[in-house]
C-alpha cells in the first residue's frame, strides 16, 4: 500500500457510517489494466486484521483505489504487512491454477499448464455432511473434498466422532461442531443487534463469541476429531465449541492426531487451524504447518492443547501467535503441556505463545519453542501465569512481558469490556471464586497490573535478550525467575546436552548438562509430540 489519502470511516470504533477510504497504489501495473477490479484483499490497517473490500473506483492518473465500503480499521499504512492483491482479474492469469469467475455467464476461466483429467466445480453451500441430535455415532475413512461450504457439521451430538477422514478443497470449515451465527448486514460492534444462531455454518461466530462469550453453541460433549488429514481449506479446519461456561461443566470435547495445513485459503483472521470455546475440551498430537496465519486460538476455561507439533505458521501476520487468547481474565485454568512451535518468522510481531491483553493463568509446561517467532512468550498485561520445565532455543528474545492494560490498554472501551464479561459469568461468585480464588483480587483490587507470573526451571539456549521490556519502561515486577540456566553455544559455554542439535533431534542425553544446572527438571518427551499416522496416509 501506498499513501492513504483518506482513512474512510472505522467500525471498530463506533463511526458506522460506511464510507470507504482511498489509499495510492505502488509501480504502474495496475495502471495497464482495462477494467476497474472488483475486490481487493488484503491488510489495509493492521496485521492481524486481513478483509476484502469492493473497490468503487480506480483512478489511473492519481493511481489510487477507493472502496465501496469501509474496513472495519479504516485504512493505515507503511509496515510491511500493509499488502494487497486483487481478486477475479482476467488480465492477472499468469500462473497456473489461477482462475476467473464470469458470473452474469456463468463461465470459468482457468489459466492450465496442461490439460487435466478433471476440472471439479461445486456449487453447495450446506455441509456435506449434517449430524445432529444422535449419540455413538462414527464417520469412518470417508474423503470429503470439493464443496464450498464446510466439510463436515455436527450439533447436540454425544460421543461422536469423526476418524480417519481425509478434507481437502473445502471452501469454509472441514468440521464445525456447534452453532455458528447467520449472516448480518451490520457490523458487530453496534449494539443493541441480535445475534441469532443457526446450524451448518460458522458465519461471523468467533465475533459473537467476543462479544457473549459464555454463549451455548450446542456443541454436545465427548466428540472428536481423530486422525484425521486436512488440507486446503478455505478458512480454518476445525471449529469447536463444547462446556458450560456458567457452570464450567467441562465438554470433553476433543482434536487428536490430525494434520491440518493450508487452511487460510480465503479468510485469515480468526480463522485459525483450530479454534475451540467453551469448557474442557483437549487438542493433543496434531501437526499444524503452512499457512499466514494463528494455528490454534481458544476462549474459554480448563482446555488441554498438548504434544502438538506446529510450524511454519503466522507467515503473513503481525501481532498474533501460533497459539493466542486474550483480552477476558475470566478465561482461566487453561494448560500448554509438551508442544513443539517452531520456524515462525521473526519477521513481523509474531509469539509462540501469545496471551494477548490482560490473558491470565495459563500453566505452561514442558514445551520447547524453537526460533519460534521475535519473542517466544508475549505476556500482554495479564497476570498468574506459572512456566516450568521448557527449553527456548535460538530466539530473538525469550520474554515479552509488559503492563500494556495500565496505560493504552486503560480506556472506557476495554474496561467495560472486561466488567461485561465478570458481569456475564457471574465470576465473584461460585464456581469462579471456589476455583479460581485469585479472580477476587482481579475484580476487587487493580486488575490491570500483572503480579504472579512466576517462570520456574526454564532453559534458555541462544536467546539472544533474556526479556524484552514492554511499552512502558520494564519493572521487575511484572514476573519472578528462578532456577533457570541461560547459556549459549561456543565462547566455552556448556552446551545444554540434546541429542542431536544439528539435526533438530531436542531429546536430552541421560548425561545432560541441564540437569546439573537446573535441579529438578525433566526431560521432555520429544519423540511424542507431533502427527503420527504414516505420511502416505491417503494417496490421491
Amino acid at each position: 500500500m501506498g499513501k492513504v489519502i483518506d482513512k474512510g470511516s472505522i467500525p471498530r470504533y463506533g463511526d458506522f457510517a460506511n464510507k470507504g477510504g482511498t489509499f495510492e497504489y505502488c509501480g504502474n501495473r495496475p495502471s495497464t489494466w482495462k477494467s476497474k477490479p472488483e475486490w481487493l484483499s488484503g491488510y489495509f490497517a493492521w496485521g492481524y486484521a486481513d478483509d476484502m473490500l469492493k473497490v468503487a473506483k480506480m483512478d489511473t492518473v492519481a493511481k489510487t483505489f477507493t472502496f465501496a465500503e469501509a474496513g472495519m480499521y479504516g485504512l493505515i499504512s507503511g509496515e510491511d504487512y500493509n499488502r494487497w492483491f486483487v481478486m477475479n482479474m482476467l488480465e492477472e492469469l499468469d500462473t497456473p491454477g489461477e482462475y476467473y469467475l464470469d458470473v452474469p455467464n456463468q463461465t470459468v476461466w482457468v489459466y492450465l499448464d496442461k490439460i487435466p483429467e478433471s476440472i471439479k466445480v461445486s456449487l453447495l453451500a450446506e455441509p456435506m455432511l449434517s449430524i445432529e441430535g444422535v449419540e455413538n455415532v462414527e464417520v469412518r475413512g470417508i474423503s470429503f473434498e470439493c464443496t464450498r461450504g464446510a466439510g463436515i457439521y455436527m450439533e447436540r451430538t454425544e460421543r461422536t466422532v469423526v476418524r480417519g477422514c481425509r478434507f481437502r478443497n473445502i471452501g469454509t470449515q472441514a468440521v464445525l461442531v456447534g452453532k455458528g451465527n447467520a449472516p448480518f448486514d451490520y457490523y458487530g460492534q453496534q449494539v443493541g443487534k441480535e445475534w441469532p444462531q443457526v446450524s451448518g455454518m460458522l458465519g461471523s461466530m468467533p465475533l459473537v463469541m467476543w462479544q457473549h462469550p459464555s454463549l451455548d453453541r450446542q456443541a454436545g460433549h465427548n466428540n472428536g476429531v481423530v486422525d484425521c488429514v486436512i488440507y486446503n481449506v478455505g478458512g480454518g479446519g476445525i471449529n469447536m465449541g463444547g462446556g458450560n461456561r456458567l457452570t464450567l461443566e467441562p465438554g470433553g470435547n476433543y482434536v487428536q492426531n490430525c494434520s491440518i495445513s493450508h487452511y487460510n485459503r480465503i479468510e485469515k483472521s480468526s480463522r485459525p487451524a483450530i479454534y475451540i470455546c467453551g469448557v474442557g475440551n483437549r487438542i493433543s498430537n496434531c501437526e499444524i504447518f503452512d499457512a499466514p496465519s494463528t494455528a490454534i486460538q481458544f476462549n474459554g476455561n480448563d482446555h488441554l492443547i498438548e504434544y502438538c507439533n506446529i510450524h511454519n505458521v503466522c507467515s503473513e501476520i503481525d501481532d498474533l501467535g501460533a497459539i493466542y487468547n486474550g483480552r477476558d481474565k475470566t478465561e482461566l485454568g487453561n494448560k500448554l503441556m509438551y508442544n513443539y512451535v517452531h520456524h515462525l518468522s521473526a519477521k513481523h510481531r509474531v509469539a509462540g505463545f501469545y496471551h494477548d491483553d490482560g490473558a491470565c493463568n495459563m500453566t505452561v509446561i514442558g514445551n520447547i519453542l524453537y526460533k519460534a517467532g521475535l519473542h517466544p512468550v508475549l505476556v500482554g498485561g495479564g497476570s498468574d501465569h506459572y512456566y516450568e520445565n521448557n527449553i527456548f532455543i535460538d530466539c530473538p528474545y525469550g520474554l515479552y512481558i509488559d503492563d500494556r492494560m495500565t496505560h493504552w490498554g486503560d480506556n472506557d472501551d476495554t474496561n467495560n469490556t472486561f466488567k461485561s464479561r465478570f458481569a456475564e459469568v457471574n465470576a465473584s461468585q461460585p464456581p469462579y471464586s471456589t476455583k479460581y480464588p485469585f479472580i477476587l483480587d482481579y475484580i476487587n483490587n487493580d486488575y490491570h497490573n500483572p503480579v504472579r507470573n512466576n517462570f520456574t526451571r526454564n532453559l534458555f539456549y541462544n536467546v539472544t535478550t533474556l526479556v524484552r521490556a514492554g511499552e512502558r519502561p520494564y519493572e521487575r515486577a511484572y514476573y519472578n525467575m528462578t532456577n533457570s540456566w541461560i547459556t549459549w553455544s561456543g565462547h566455552g559455554y556448556p552446551a545444554p546436552g540434546f541429542v542431536d542439535e544439528a539435526n533438530e533431534n531436542w531429546n536430552l542425553k541421560p548425561d545432560a548438562e541441564v540437569f546439573k544446572q537446573i535441579p529438578g527438571f525433566k526431560a521432555i518427551p520429544f519423540d511424542k509430540i507431533g502427527f503420527t499416522m504414516p505420511a502416505n496416509t491417503w494417496k490421491d
